[in-house]
């Protein structure tokens, strides 16, 4: 089986360029950017900022949880996809600097996610597999189901592979 490492952290930098990659044809295409960062799939759902937001801290919190990686603050203040894109390059650079070796040994390990009003448990292993991919690759589909919806033109290989190959 491969490592907790080898299933978290290349996924997350893989998901994250293609995630910028989206957000610099979005930049190019247009659109108006107010639209697009406030988009919302219906009104109860998270707009633009915060999918991306969500989806960087998800890969960020796998390596701290799971990872025993340092800390690393990063406020939800981005208000456009310049900034938005910088929050990413932030994250992959975190991601990037994390020792593979704090991921060993930890399938069995106790993680705790503190959520509002609960608490969730799970081993390093099952946070990985039941909680941080799954909410990674949801955010990220939003947010490409998100700027799709505002007309910018990406497809599925602009998701699949950030556009290093031809649709």
């Amino acid at each position: 089986m491969p490592s907790l490492y080898a299933v978290t952290v290349p996924m997350f930098v893989r998901g994250l360029k293609n995630l910028d990659h989206l957000l610099a044809k979005a930049i190019d295409c247009g659109v108006d950017e107010a639209s697009l960062v406030e988009a919302r799939l219906i009104a109860d759902m998270l707009p633009l900022t915060r999918q991306v937001q969500i989806a960087c801290d998800t890969a960020k919190f796998a390596a701290i949880r799971v990872g025993q990686s340092a800390p690393l603050a990063m406020p939800d203040e981005e208000k456009t996809l310049s900034e938005l894109r910088a929050r990413i390059t932030k994250t992959i650079g975190y991601l990037e600097a994390v020792d593979p070796a704090g991921f060993e040994g930890r399938e069995d390990a106790e993680v705790i996610l503190k959520l509002p009003g609960t608490e969730l448990t799970f081993t390093g292993a099952s946070y990985v597999t039941d909680f941080a991919l799954p909410n990674f690759f949801f955010h990220l589909t939003v947010a490409y189901s998100l700027l799709r919806m505002k007309g910018v033109g990406i497809g599925k290989m602009d998701y699949l592979a950030g556009g290093s190959h031809p649709a």
